[in-house]
Protein backbone atom coordinates (compact mmCIF):
# COMPACT_ATOMS: atom_id res chain seq x y z
CA UNK A 1 0.00 0.00 0.00
CA UNK A 2 1.18 3.39 -0.94
CA UNK A 3 1.29 5.58 2.31
CA UNK A 4 2.26 8.91 0.13
CA UNK A 5 -1.86 8.99 -0.19
CA UNK A 6 -3.59 6.94 2.56
CA UNK A 7 -5.53 9.20 4.95
CA UNK A 8 -4.09 10.03 8.37
CA UNK A 9 -6.28 8.30 11.29
CA UNK A 10 -8.72 9.95 13.51
CA UNK A 11 -7.85 9.44 16.78
CA UNK A 12 -10.36 7.51 18.91
CA UNK A 13 -12.44 8.76 21.32
CA UNK A 14 -10.51 7.60 24.35
CA UNK A 15 -7.61 9.21 22.82
CA UNK A 16 -9.09 12.56 22.00
CA UNK A 17 -10.41 12.62 25.78
CA UNK A 18 -6.87 11.98 26.99
CA UNK A 19 -5.46 14.67 25.00
CA UNK A 20 -8.13 17.00 26.44
CA UNK A 21 -7.50 16.36 30.09
CA UNK A 22 -3.68 16.15 29.61
CA UNK A 23 -3.40 20.33 30.42
CA UNK A 24 -6.03 20.02 32.59
CA UNK A 25 -5.71 16.89 34.68
CA UNK A 26 -9.24 16.02 36.83
CA UNK A 27 -10.00 13.68 39.62
CA UNK A 28 -13.46 12.40 40.61
CA UNK A 29 -14.34 12.32 44.18
CA UNK A 30 -14.18 14.48 47.64
CA UNK A 31 -11.14 15.39 49.10
CA UNK A 32 -12.12 15.19 52.47
CA UNK A 33 -10.32 16.64 56.09
CA UNK A 34 -10.52 13.85 58.79
CA UNK A 35 -9.19 13.73 62.68
CA UNK A 36 -8.46 10.10 63.76
CA UNK A 37 -7.94 8.04 66.61
CA UNK A 38 -5.26 5.86 66.10
CA UNK A 39 -6.57 3.32 69.21
CA UNK A 40 -3.32 3.07 71.29
CA UNK A 41 -3.53 2.77 74.99
CA UNK A 42 -2.79 5.79 76.90
CA UNK A 43 -2.51 7.72 73.00
CA UNK A 44 -3.55 11.48 73.56
CA UNK A 45 -6.19 10.99 70.70
CA UNK A 46 -7.95 8.68 73.94
CA UNK A 47 -7.95 11.75 75.98
CA UNK A 48 -9.96 13.74 72.98
CA UNK A 49 -6.96 15.51 70.93
CA UNK A 50 -7.27 13.64 68.01
CA UNK A 51 -4.27 13.19 65.65
CA UNK A 52 -4.99 15.11 61.93
CA UNK A 53 -5.53 16.83 59.77
CA UNK A 54 -4.83 13.96 57.78
CA UNK A 55 -6.87 14.13 54.03
CA UNK A 56 -8.14 11.50 52.15
CA UNK A 57 -9.72 11.60 48.60
CA UNK A 58 -13.16 9.36 48.66
CA UNK A 59 -14.64 8.33 45.48
CA UNK A 60 -17.26 5.67 43.77
CA UNK A 61 -15.99 2.64 42.07
CA UNK A 62 -18.51 -0.18 40.71
CA UNK A 63 -20.80 0.95 43.38
CA UNK A 64 -18.74 0.98 46.22
CA UNK A 65 -17.08 3.95 48.57
CA UNK A 66 -13.24 3.94 47.67
CA UNK A 67 -10.41 5.99 49.42
CA UNK A 68 -7.20 7.05 49.43
CA UNK A 69 -4.78 9.09 51.91
CA UNK A 70 -3.66 12.15 50.37
CA UNK A 71 -0.19 13.34 52.01
CA UNK A 72 0.01 16.96 52.81
CA UNK A 73 2.17 17.94 50.41
CA UNK A 74 -0.32 16.55 47.45
CA UNK A 75 -3.75 17.89 49.25
CA UNK A 76 -3.34 21.22 47.01
CA UNK A 77 -2.66 19.56 43.94
CA UNK A 78 -5.71 16.91 44.60
CA UNK A 79 -8.14 19.56 45.75
CA UNK A 80 -7.35 21.39 42.37
CA UNK A 81 -7.74 18.42 40.58
CA UNK A 82 -11.06 17.48 42.18
CA UNK A 83 -12.14 21.24 41.32
CA UNK A 84 -11.10 20.99 37.43
CA UNK A 85 -13.66 17.64 37.13
CA UNK A 86 -16.32 19.65 38.56
CA UNK A 87 -15.92 22.34 36.57
CA UNK A 88 -15.51 19.72 33.21
CA UNK A 89 -19.15 18.27 34.45
CA UNK A 90 -20.59 21.62 34.59
CA UNK A 91 -19.25 22.88 31.00
CA UNK A 92 -19.93 19.40 29.71
CA UNK A 93 -23.54 19.38 30.80
CA UNK A 94 -23.53 23.31 29.63
CA UNK A 95 -22.77 22.13 26.50
CA UNK A 96 -24.95 19.33 26.31
CA UNK A 97 -28.04 21.41 26.93
CA UNK A 98 -27.34 23.75 24.02
CA UNK A 99 -26.55 20.58 21.75
CA UNK A 100 -30.06 19.71 22.72
CA UNK A 101 -31.24 23.39 22.18
CA UNK A 102 -29.98 23.52 18.71
CA UNK A 103 -31.49 19.83 17.96
CA UNK A 104 -35.15 21.19 19.30
CA UNK A 105 -34.70 24.11 16.90
CA UNK A 106 -33.79 22.14 14.13
CA UNK A 107 -36.31 19.67 14.16
CA UNK A 108 -38.82 22.49 15.10
CA UNK A 109 -37.81 24.07 11.63
CA UNK A 110 -38.08 21.34 9.56
CA UNK A 111 -41.65 20.37 10.97
CA UNK A 112 -42.93 23.81 10.02
CA UNK A 113 -41.59 23.21 6.11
Amino acid sequence: MDMRHSQPRRPTFPQQLQALIEPFPVLAGSLVKQYVSCGKAGCRCQRGQKHGPLYYLYWKERGRSRSLYVPREKVAEVRRQVQNYRRFQRELARQVRRQLREWQRNFQEEHRR
